[in-house]
């Protein structure tokens, strides 16, 4: 068995000393305290672990705040689709995806060809992950460029369009079933709900005078209607599928019937239903400062009107 033989006071002492006399500087340089050399390693290494620790460079990074697409969004977007599309009689799909290509909402409409489910995921996928619409890369095919056919993750196929927020793509959306025009004019209408300016709209009097005089709207978007309504005769009954209507009598006054069945009721335009008159419902004078409201698939009659008859009509709308 090895022993290990203890080192005697007097040759530590001794190795000490050797050592602080290799610190010692040269004669005429400034003369240092005779730290081991050791010590001055360690010092020096905390030193440089302390100096990184307080350096602002070592702060934990920012990360910047991304927008995303939520579901409530892309379903107006899909909403504002769906509606053009309805208009045009167009049997589509409609995707919406988010910024990695990956659905959110598809919605297939009545009597779509079932192939363009996974046509209509593929370009609105090309559209958010190249941030482009998806026309380009057909075009590209169009000009020549075949190779656009081996695209990773994505289909040379016009109809998908990027989502954009302060110019940063969140998403796509697209349309399938129609042709490739019809497709993008069916997307460009839903990508519009998001893209429409969010400023306040300012009406002179003039201009609300002469929305009065024709009976006409003064403002009309996604979400609501604005309309100067005016009317020098009785109507036609009408219910609105989707609008609820808000109404401000100003001048005039008319027997207002809610309620009851529409007579020969027929589709006049998306979501309007209108007819010769009305059988049953309730009766109403509207005189100025009423307000009457008139929710959703409720018909309702101006049956007689006392010229001019003047009311604001807002219109919320809602799917």
């Amino acid at each position: 068995m090895n022993t290990h033989k203890p080192t005697s006071t007097t040759a530590t002492r001794a190795s000490l000393e050797s050592d602080s006399a290799a610190t010692v500087p040269a004669k005429g340089a400034v003369r240092t305290s005779p730290t081991p050399s050791l010590l001055v390693g360690a010092l020096a290494a905390v030193m440089v672990l302390v100096s990184k620790v307080c350096s602002p460079a070592s702060a934990a990074p920012e990360l910047p705040v991304k927008k995303e697409l939520t579901l409530q969004v892309a379903n107006q977007l899909a909403d504002a689709a769906q509606a053009e599309a309805e208009k045009r009689n167009a049997t589509v799909v409609i995707t919406v995806v988010d910024d990695g290509g990956y659905p959110i909402v598809l919605r297939r409409l009545d009597n779509t060809q079932v192939a363009s489910v996974q046509v209509g995921i593929d370009k609105a996928r090309t559209a958010a992950i190249y941030r482009r619409p998806s026309k380009d890369f057909e075009e590209q095919v169009k000009n020549g460029r075949v190779s656009a056919l081996a695209l990773a993750g994505g289909v040379p196929l016009q109809g998908g369009l990027p989502i954009k927020v302060d110019g940063v793509v969140i998403g796509a959306i697209s349309a399938s079933g129609n042709t490739p025009q019809e497709d993008e004019d069916i997307a460009a209408a839903g990508l519009a709900a998001i893209e429409a300016p969010r400023i306040e709209r300012y009406f002179p009097a003039s201009s609300v005078d002469t929305a009065f005089s024709k009976g006409e709207p003064i403002l009309e978007t996604n979400s609501f209607k604005v309309h100067a309504s005016r009317r020098d005769t009785p109507g036609l009954a009408e219910a609105h599928l989707y609008e609820t209507d808000v109404i401000r009598v100003l001048k005039g006054s008319s027997t207002f019937i809610v309620g009851g069945s529409i007579i020969d009721p027929r589709e006049t335009a998306f979501g309007e239903i209108r007819g010769k008159g009305i059988i049953g419902g309730t009766s109403y004078t509207l005189k100025p400062g009423d307000v009457m409201v008139v929710p959703p698939h409720t018909p309702h009659w101006f049956k007689d009107v006392t010229a001019p008859f003047l009311y604001y009509t807002v219109k919320p709308i809602s799917k």
